[in-house]
């Protein structure tokens, strides 16, 4: 038996890996690679899976995985920068599209508990996708990223609600009434005391296992407080999707959250791509075959809706008309997390197999055309803002910030050792925006109650350096002694930002080449400078001339004094 589970497994990422590499070829996102997979390798493609439980089981957790990262993203300090775009952005928005679409159901004499569930479906948009094509595109920091952002964010917020009150709308709760209530007053209770009691237990908790420099104990006890916490709410007949999402939420409050965000993803990242695999094997190829016209009219329906209704939206926030359409095409699909709603509206028989097939097949077809959207989302905005009926509407008020006051053009400092609090000093001196990254938790500690721009966190990994607004960066200064982290970090920088100038340390000359290669646009080898320096030194007591001694110099830097020599 486990050895049947592991050769499905093990077909699932084979098949995986040239589906997605496909994929990428034609620039269509990951996501529907791994749907694609599901349904090449399902009962309803070639049956090359027979241990569907097993798949959902590893999948809930993927879906575990996806609520607590969003958990760690989020923080009330940064809800409460972001509320105009998320609270007022991303509640008209959800209150809008699950009417609109809602009613649209209703009028079709859909029942109207399953046409308030078909608003839910269709109200969410996939986070997974637009941010990655965001990023891509390094959109991220525009006017309508930002928005698009902040709407995402409620949308991800809402979505354990919904989950919540899937027996309200199937009517399987004895006491609708009664049940929601109680649901509250638990909500409530258990909310209160993991923020007031768990979250100061477990900020100490982290401190004290962070300071033992151990990063498979850090990862342990992370992935231990998200399974505890979601226990606990479990045992109290809530659901482990919020326990997971309340989990992320409180280490999100600790200065150890960006380390624990980049910790988990690799692991939420293969099991949710097993998620998008289960859902796919339930799609019918045929299905989509035989309904293909009304499939491909309903897409673009919801696309249509979508994008009026979420451009509606982000005008509220204060964006203009350009930037609020473009938010619009960037939010026009269906989510990852509707995939999550109706796989449980199955279960609780919101949806007929039929219905289901329906969904899955407009879902991934809308999308499918995300990328193209996103592309042509600020282009296609800026030429509707020129047209005379829509010129008013286009001198909008250019929004606030919606994520928190961003770094642009700053430093980012790696290691606040004695190099990194001389480069800090000189950015306090001159007014130099700068970040600093550290893994000393003692450091990060008593350079935040200074006031200092610093943030825990391991600058190998690409997520910590995307909080530190790694693409919007001047230069790059690191300073630790580390010469097999450095070699990572200036990959993995250069990767990420090829404009981005880079000043790295070493501690040999032979380390040098090898950096430069890797991307550093400078490297101070501590070994060369410290000859240079002695040489100076020595040298200068015999009363040389100042440019003879200065082209010593030059000379003992670029190793040429060798060749001068012989």
């Amino acid at each position: 038996m486990h050895n049947l589970v592991l050769t499905e497994l093990l077909v699932i990422f084979s098949l995986s890996v040239a589906v997605v590499m496909l994929c990428h070829r034609f620039r269509v996102a990951p996501i529907i690679g791994f749907l694609i997979t599901g349904v090449v390798a399902g009962p309803h493609g070639l049956s090359l899976v027979s241990s569907i439980k097993e798949v959902d089981l590893l999948a809930e957790i993927g879906v575990m995985l996806l609520l607590f990262t969003i958990g760690l993203e989020l923080s009330l300090s940064k809800l409460m920068e972001m509320k105009h775009a998320v609270f007022i952005g991303g509640g008209l928005q959800f209150t809008m599209t699950t009417m609109i679409a809602g009613g649209i159901a209703w009028n079709l004499a859909i029942p109207s508990n399953q046409a308030i569930f078909i608003g839910f479906l269709v109200t969410l948009s996939s986070t997974a996708i637009v941010l990655k094509v965001l990023q891509q595109r390094g959109e991220t920091g525009a006017t309508h990223g930002r928005a698009s952002m902040g709407i995402l964010i409620f949308q991800d917020l809402i979505v354990v609600p919904m989950l919540l009150l899937m027996p309200l709308l199937a009517g399987t709760a004895a006491h609708p009434l009664q049940e929601l209530g109680l649901f509250l007053f638990k909500s409530t209770i258990i909310g209160l005391v993991l923020w007031f009691v768990a979250r100061r237990f477990i900020a100490t908790m982290l401190f004290r296992i962070v300071r033992q420099r151990d990063s498979e104990l850090f990862l342990l006890s992370v992935i231990v407080i998200g399974l505890g916490i979601a226990w606990l709410t479990a045992l109290a007949g809530l659901s482990l999707a919020l326990g997971a999402f309340l989990a992320g939420l409180i280490i999100s409050e600790s200065e150890f959250s960006h380390q624990a965000f980049s910790a988990i993803l690799p692991f939420r990242d293969i099991f949710t791509s097993l998620f998008f695999v289960s859902v796919g094997m339930l799609l019918d190829a045929s299905f989509l075959w035989d309904n293909l016209t009304e499939i491909i009219i309903v897409a673009i329906v919801v696309i249509v809706i979508k994008t009026f209704l979420t451009f509606g939206s982000a005008i509220f926030t204060r964006a203009g008309f350009a930037a609020s359409f473009a938010v619009g095409l960037c939010l026009a699909q269906v989510g990852e997390f509707s995939f999550v709603l109706a796989k449980a509206g199955i279960a609780e028989g919101l949806l007929s197999p039929t219905s289901y097939q329906f969904f899955l097949a407009v879902s991934i077809l809308t999308m499918a055309m995300t990328p193209s959207l996103v592309e042509r989302s600020g282009r296609w905005g800026r030429t509707l803002a020129q047209l005379r009926i829509f010129r008013r509407l286009a001198i909008g008020r250019s929004p606030v910030d919606p994520t928190r006051k961003r770094l642009t053009n700053h430093l980012v400092i790696v290691g606040l050792g004695e190099n990194g609090q001389n480069a800090k000093q000189l950015a306090h001196r001159h007014n130099i925006p700068y970040v600093i990254l550290e893994t000393n938790p003692e450091t990060v500690r008593r350079e935040l109650a200074s006031g200092a721009h610093i943030q825990f966190g391991d600058a190998t990994q690409p997520a910590v350096l995307q909080h530190a607004g790694i693409m919007n960066a001047k230069t790059m200064l690191i300073t630790i002694p580390d010469a097999a982290a450095t070699r990572n970090i200036v990959a993995t920088v250069r990767h990420m930002n090829t404009d981005l100038l880079i000043v790295a340390r070493s501690n040999f000359v032979t380390e040098v080449t090898e950096l430069e290669s890797l991307g550093a646009n400078h490297v101070v080898s501590l070994q060369l400078e410290a000859s240079v320096a002695l040489c100076h030194k020595v040298f200068g007591a015999f009363n040389l001339p100042p440019s003879t001694l200065a082209q010593d110099m030059d000379d003992v830097r670029f190793n040429r004094i060798l060749h001068h020599t012989l």
